[in-house]
């Protein structure tokens, strides 16, 4: 393995880390502010960061006068309500619960591009059929009876929400990535977004909220707006760049991994042979579904 790939790599291993450590950390702050208003200010810093990056990178800011409206509805999908329906999942859920189910996008990629007329195997339908049977398992949390709770399924159907949601603008994004650069379509995509959210956040919310906050929550919200959003996202284009885009989407499904490890360790989140079950089936899902479309994609 050459140096430049070792690297990447490394990266990557680094970014998974910071993505799921996101889950537990968040689910500190929430016990005291309220989901809208969490996500939409901790989104405000994590736009600025990126904005912040492109600068440092020199690379353009701008965007050209035709993708102003596409870039504000690519916003409003990807992280005004995507974020709006995380923290809401967040508050309801464990957090080993909501970085389980979010792996789900890549079965909501599939059946997006099912509909958009791309054929999917009948290997790709089982995967998804397995995915979704592992979300039923990890949100019932227990193998021997039905148990599900009212909050764990209110919270679970908010995560899928999020995940269909991700899984849409990372489709939609695809050519104005391609023309613009990812960094700058998500910089801008987070800072409007995030202040459309925070916006709605105040007619509901107060930001007497921030004055409530313990001296580690302040510090769990700005890690939060900070490295699992910025500073990962910055890993994946290093990663997207030097691995290429099937290798960086093995990685993405260890950050339930990390973020189950993290919360049982640090944050007291019981690990139930259930959750470790149905997680476990979520993964296999995913992964089977991810095969059947890298090998369409191959065919086209």
């Amino acid at each position: 393995m050459n140096r430049h790939r070792l690297t990447a790599e490394l990266v990557m291993m680094v970014t998974v880390l910071l993505m799921g450590s996101s889950y537990p950390f968040a689910k500190e702050v929430l016990a005291t502010m309220s989901p809208l208003l969490y996500s939409g200010s901790r989104y405000v810093i994590a736009g600025l960061f990126l904005f912040a990056a492109l600068a440092v990178l020199r690379q353009p800011v701008a965007l050209p006068r035709r993708d102003w409206l596409p870039i504000g509805l690519l916003s409003i999908v990807g992280v005004a309500a995507f974020q709006a329906f995380w923290g809401l999942g967040m508050a309801r859920t464990a957090p080993s619960i909501g970085s389980i189910v979010m792996t789900t996008t890549t079965a909501f990629s599939a059946i997006l591009a099912s509909l958009a007329g791309r054929r999917l195997s009948a290997l790709g339908w089982l995967g998804i059929a397995i995915a979704f049977a592992g979300v039923v398992i990890v949100v019932n949390n227990s193998l021997g009876r039905i148990t599900l709770a009212l909050d764990n399924v209110s919270g679970a159907l908010f995560w899928l929400l999020s995940a269909f949601l991700w899984a849409l603008y990372v489709e939609r994004c695809a050519p104005y990535n391609a023309r613009l650069g990812t960094l700058r379509v998500f910089a801008w995509t987070s800072l409007i977004g995030s202040l459309l959210l925070t916006l709605l956040a105040t007619g509901i919310d107060s930001f007497g909220e921030f004055g409530r906050l313990s001296g580690h929550q302040w510090a769990y919200w700005l890690y939060t707006a900070i490295f699992p959003v910025g500073v990962a996202f910055l890993g994946l284009s290093f990663g997207f760049e030097r691995l290429g885009i099937s290798r960086v989407m093995v990685y993405m499904y260890l950050i339930p991994v990390a973020a189950v490890a993290l919360a049982a360790l640090f944050f007291g989140d019981p690990l139930t042979p259930a959750r470790v079950l149905g997680g476990l089936i979520v993964l296999l899902g995913v992964i089977l579904t991810r095969v059947a479309l890298d090998r369409a994609a191959r065919l086209r």
